[in-house]
């Protein structure tokens, strides 16, 4: 019995596996079928190549007159679907910075719930300890000024 065999229960009749053989050759067969479609497409476009293509794109130009002429505004298919696209695209921007900013929120509160400080935090101490050095360099310059000049104390 290999691993992806059901195991046979002891009170399992063959009446019982029957509605799930049947279902599983049913989809064997449609998945077979979907695969032949497929292959079908596939050669039927390899065979009729770009006569396919450019009768294609005639349908196209077809579909984009008759909707200029049935739309009230003169507003072609494809200016509806850009339009469609770009007003999309603003909603996707919109998600997208609210969802950057919603993390960005997060990850700040747990860093301040573990005591780590923000970059805010780091600019004042780093200001502080410039303010610092600059008074240590004030105070030591005096002090070998005045080792240098004993006198004048």
């Amino acid at each position: 019995m290999s691993v992806y065999e059901p195991r046979p229960e002891e009170n399992d009749t063959p009446e019982q596996h029957e509605p799930a053989e049947r279902l599983t050759r049913r989809v064997t067969e449609s998945a077979q079928q979907i695969w032949l479609a497929g292959l079908g497409a596939l050669s039927r476009a390899q065979n009729e190549g770009k006569s396919l293509f450019d009768s294609l794109v005639k349908e196209g130009e077809s579909m984009e007159e008759r909707s200029r002429q049935q739309s009230d505004r003169g507003e072609t298919l494809r200016d509806s679907v850009e339009t469609t696209l770009n007003q999309a695209r603003e909603r996707a921007a919109g998600t997208w910075d609210r969802v950057e900013r919603s993390f960005e929120d997060r990850v700040q509160r747990v860093l301040r719930r573990m005591d780590i400080p923000s970059r805010s935090d780091i600019e004042t101490l780093n200001d502080r300890l410039d303010a610092l050095n600059r008074r240590l360099t004030r105070a030591e310059s005096q002090s070998s000024r005045s080792e240098a000049d004993p006198e004048s104390h």
